[in-house]
């Protein structure tokens, strides 16, 4: 606990903890403005839609997953690993009576709290975002129901974390991780295109997919059950990257 502690220290006044935010609103916004033109296009061709907020919370969550947490999520866990070694502190780092592997884990649990933030932030900004569109704010039943997707979704991709740490742990810089990340997208954009039911199991879009089953149910039967692909993928990749930082010298 006490490195933890230290570890969250670090981001007190850090600049990333208000990027994420910023971050974190693009989605919101992005789905609003979709939104809203629908509406505008329906009602000149004299057609009424009814957007409901489940609806909404879920469209935004799953362009937040699909889009903008892959690389948030990525170079907040960068940033973690990598400016130990670009600023030359991993060497007085690792000289501490604690094991490397105790370092990286509170790195990651310090990580998993400020990505909480943006994650539970854009729930009220997709409030600020969908009440001019909807017409009314939400019930508490239905911001309750939007938080949940937000926190279940951003469970979902924090469990494929641990492919990027272990790959700043290896190239201790940020260009090889955040390239990862930014392929990750690629890949979501690449399978959300794709015609039938095998691209909803691929690893990346899985978050995004599973906020949308929660008001689709045509979806959620096509999905794994309790994403059975991404508990593996943490514990193989978490499992790596300590054996990483703990055999690689400090320097």
């Amino acid at each position: 606990m006490v490195i933890l502690r230290a570890e969250l220290l670090k981001w007190k006044r850090s600049w990333v903890v208000w990027a994420a935010l910023l971050a974190a609103a693009a989605a919101p916004a992005l789905n609003g403005l979709i939104f809203w033109s629908t509406k505008r296009l329906r009602a000149a061709a004299g057609q009424v839609i009814d957007i409901p907020w489940d609806g909404f919370f879920a469209q935004a969550a799953s362009f937040a997953h699909l889009l903008v947490y892959p690389l948030l999520f990525g170079f907040v866990v960068t940033y973690a690993v990598a400016r130990e070694f670009q600023e030359g502190a991993a060497t007085n780092l690792f000289a501490l009576p604690a094991s490397r592997t105790a370092l990286l884990l509170a790195k990651l649990g310090a990580a998993a709290v400020i990505l909480a933030v943006p994650v539970v932030a854009a729930v009220p900004m997709a409030v600020v975002a969908g009440t001019p569109v909807i017409g009314r704010p939400p019930s508490w039943a239905e911001l309750a129901g939007g938080l949940q997707v937000h926190l279940i979704a951003g469970l979902a991709q924090f469990l494929l974390t641990p492919l990027i740490l272990w790959l700043a742990t290896l190239t201790r810089g940020y260009v090889v991780p955040v390239a990862a990340a930014g392929s990750c997208v690629v890949a979501n954009v690449v399978f959300s295109m794709a015609p039938g039911d095998r691209f909803l199991w691929w690893p990346t879009a899985l978050p995004a997919w599973t906020a949308q089953a929660t008001w689709l149910p045509d979806l959620f039967v096509h999905l794994p059950a309790w994403w059975v692909e991404l508990p593996p993928l943490f514990v193989v990749f978490l499992a790596l990257a300590a054996v990483t930082v703990a055999r690689r010298d400090v320097v």
